[in-house]
């Protein structure tokens, strides 16, 4: 079963599952006072890990949540932990193992920052600790972090776009161009764009490794539309190009923007060709999915598919992907596209 679990802080168990279970929206870490939310707002920050320090990190509206792997020897009174608006230091026995600046983003509120120090569960190496840091914003608003560690620059450079044309209730809306990242994931974005040619031929389940014809079994609204599964239709199939499933590449592009695009999966390592698209934020899914690429033209598309949504994500109406390819052309066969969507929406007037 996928399944997308949420922020460590979260108490809910889950906060997706595909292959017939369900997406839940995430629970807030910590029960502060609801606040009105603000337009989105994006902040990075620049914290060095030493050598060896491998950090990761997640995000909810009100905090950053930091893990940082230390020996299963070390204890609390080694840990020596700084935090101001601006600025962040943690040391373990002495040795500085993550520090820097937050001058890219919003300021943390210090007096509501903690640490705690963590075992590790099996799946992730039993027997060793990590310090899990928790950050909370100081924006009211919705404060979203693009970026929190210098190993996590990444070259973004649209590499190949795929089209997509889409029919709700048998009748065609227009097309999404969909932006490929593939010096982030190459091996994620060949999947996608061989899935989206049927270059492949068919799969060892017999049917098309192909996304002609293929529905969005899943759409909630506020959340996301699930599509991809070229062999079953329903959640509970799909393959890649490389057989069942593959692993994943890359995390360090994150669910920070309507219109973002993503692997679905059953856990660590299992990518086959269901995917999702975000129709907002949606940050504690980041370091669980492999996102790869963002809807570039045809945004206006996913406001008709969310709205035969539900929170149950059962579509109303039936979503296709009627058909879809290679653009070719690079920027200027994107504006072809947003023509063509704009003559269809008269037409349909």
């Amino acid at each position: 079963m996928l399944a997308l679990r949420s922020h460590p802080g979260c108490t809910c168990s889950t906060s997706y599952r595909a292959h017939g279970g369900r997406f839940a929206r995430p629970a807030a870490a910590h029960a502060r006072a609801a606040a009105p939310r603000r337009t989105a707002l994006r902040a990075q920050a620049l914290l060095k890990e030493a050598d060896g320090v491998s950090a990761s990190w997640t995000q909810t509206p009100d905090d950053v949540l930091i893990r940082v792997p230390v020996d299963a020897s070390v204890r609390g009174r080694d840990i020596s932990f700084e935090v101001h608006p601006k600025r962040l230091s943690l040391a373990v026995d002495g040795k500085q193992l993550l520090a820097g600046n937050f001058a890219g983003g919003g300021d943390v509120n210090a007096d509501e920052s903690f640490w705690t120090l963590e075992k590790s569960d099996e799946e992730s190496g039993g027997g060793r600790k990590y310090v899990a840091i928790t950050l909370a914003k100081k924006s009211m608003g919705y404060n979203s972090w693009e970026m929190l560690l210098e190993s996590e620059r990444v070259d973004a450079t649209v590499t190949d776009r795929v089209w997509m044309q889409v029919a709700i209730g048998g009748q065609v809306i227009g097309k999404m161009v969909i932006a490929l990242f593939g010096k982030v994931a190459p091996k994620t974005v060949d999947n996608f764009k061989s899935l989206a040619t049927g270059d492949k031929g068919v799969g060892p389940s017999g049917k098309p490794l192909h996304y002609k014809g293929v529905r969005f079994h899943r759409i909630i609204t506020e959340f996301m539309a699930q599509g991809g599964d070229t062999t079953l239709g329903n959640g509970f199939g799909g393959e890649s190009i490389y057989g069942d499933k593959f692993e994943d590449e890359s995390f360090k592009m994150r669910h920070e923007e309507r219109g973002c695009v993503a692997m679905a999966n059953a856990g660590p390592n299992t990518n086959g060709s269901q995917f999702y698209i975000c129709f907002g934020p949606a940050p504690h899914l980041d370091g669980k999915h492999v996102v790869f690429g963002r809807i570039e033209a045809g945004l206006e598309l996913l406001g008709r598919m969310e709205a035969v949504g539900d929170e149950s994500g059962t579509p109303s109406d039936e979503v296709v992907v009627v058909d879809c390819g290679l653009l070719l052309g690079g920027a200027g066969d994107v504006e072809g596209v947003v023509d063509e969507n704009k003559q269809l929406t008269l037409a349909q007037a």
